[in-house]
């Protein structure tokens, strides 16, 4: 059955662009970090005041963290819809089963099964008239997007391992490169996020006009009962005949 997807891309575009503006955040809140750190280590700056710095930073992590799970849960939950409204067009122009929009994202295989089930279902989706389209945009995203897994994960342990100023300001610069890379992902994913949603949105999508009734064929002849004839009596029978 047929379900629209046009909620969930809404909702998704929503989250992704909050994690991006959280990713912003975070990197320039470092910076307040490094410099309340620094102050901190000669004397300027109270514990109390490092502490609620600290503190704060524990929010922004958190925060950041419910944003990008519940963008990640609606995204899985409507590539799972684009996958399966596919499968009522071209079950197997696919290289793999539905399943995978969902037990792709296990690590390791989640570097390239989740790009592949955009991109079968790119392919399916795209109508006529944009037929020479590539999928140039899915690739695009997808390469941001796992860039910034990369350099996220790398500038988590930096930081988790650093011990001086001059290590936070180092995570810091990190921090700016990952916000970059959040950026353009998340407008690559929202580009192509809205993109399938429109096609699969169109009327005549799941049933085209040309597979419901051909033009060049018509609509199919029926057989109907023909009308019983009316029986003349016969000329002869007195029971018919006038009376003078």
């Amino acid at each position: 059955m047929f379900r629209s997807v046009r909620g969930l891309g809404v909702a998704f575009s929503v989250l992704v662009a909050l994690t991006a503006l959280s990713d912003l955040i975070m990197a320039g809140w470092v910076w307040r970090v490094h410099g309340v750190l620094e102050g901190y280590l000669d004397g300027r700056v109270g514990e109390a005041e490092f502490d609620r710095t600290l503190a704060v930073t524990d929010l922004l992590d958190l925060g950041s963290a419910v944003v990008y799970i519940a963008a990640g849960v609606v995204f899985v939950v409507w590539q799972w819809r684009i996958r399966a409204n596919a499968d009522l067009i071209a079950p197997d122009a696919h290289q793999h089963t539905r399943r995978w929009a969902i037990w792709g994202w296990l690590p390791i295989v989640s570097f390239w099964i989740p790009r592949r089930v955009v991109v079968d279902v790119w392919q399916v989706s795209r109508p006529r008239h944009e037929s020479g389209r590539g999928h140039g945009e899915v690739d695009w995203w997808w390469g941001l997007f796992i860039a910034y897994q990369v350099i996220d994960r790398i500038t988590d342990r930096m930081l988790a391992r650093g011990e001086s100023a001059d290590d936070l300001a180092t995570g810091g610069v990190m921090l700016v490169v990952v916000a970059a890379l959040s950026v353009g992902a998340a407008a690559s994913a929202v580009n192509v996020v809205r993109r399938i949603t429109a096609w699969q949105s169109e009327p005549g999508f799941f049933a085209p006009p040309e597979i419901l009734s051909p033009p060049s064929t018509g609509p199919a002849p029926v057989d109907l009962p023909r009308a019983a004839r009316p029986i003349a009596p016969p000329a002869d029978d007195p029971r018919w005949q006038r009376p003078e």
